[in-house]
């Protein structure tokens, strides 16, 4: 029997003063306020190249699995914790996955009802960024 139960999302992200989400499931550390505007994909990577953020210059957008391990998928409208995550725009956030037989899309995550879908890299959207 499986005695690993799934982290509550309350235990699962831990909030630092730095600016920054530490989830520990994933081990992954989030920015947790996103900057002002949207951009294109190209954009995106070069805003989470310069980002400083929390003591660390590593920041990168994330992968489309990545966004999804942050939905709170019990808690629509919007499907984040909104302690961890305060004034998530009802927006699309941009990944680096590409849908497949399609080069030119990649995967966005919107966090307001949590669904995903995949754009064209020159359209424009939100970004989260991750390290």
């Amino acid at each position: 029997m499986n005695t690993r139960r799934k982290l509550e999302m309350s235990e699962k992200l831990t909030i630092h003063e730095n600016g920054t989400v530490f989830d520990n499931g994933t081990k992954l550390t989030w920015q947790r306020s996103v900057p002002a505007g949207e951009f294109n994909l190209k954009e995106a990577k070069d805003y989470a190249e310069r980002l400083q953020l929390g003591g660390f210059t590593d920041w990168r957008v994330p992968t489309r699995t990545e966004l999804i391990s942050i939905l709170n998928l019990s808690k629509p409208s919007p499907a984040i914790d909104t302690d961890a995550f305060p004034d998530t725009p009802n927006a699309w956030f941009w990944s680096v996955s590409p849908r497949a037989l399609f080069s030119k899309r990649m995967w966005i995550v919107n966090f307001y009802y949590g669904d995903s879908y995949s754009f064209g890299v020159n359209d424009r959207y939100r970004v989260r960024c991750v390290r």
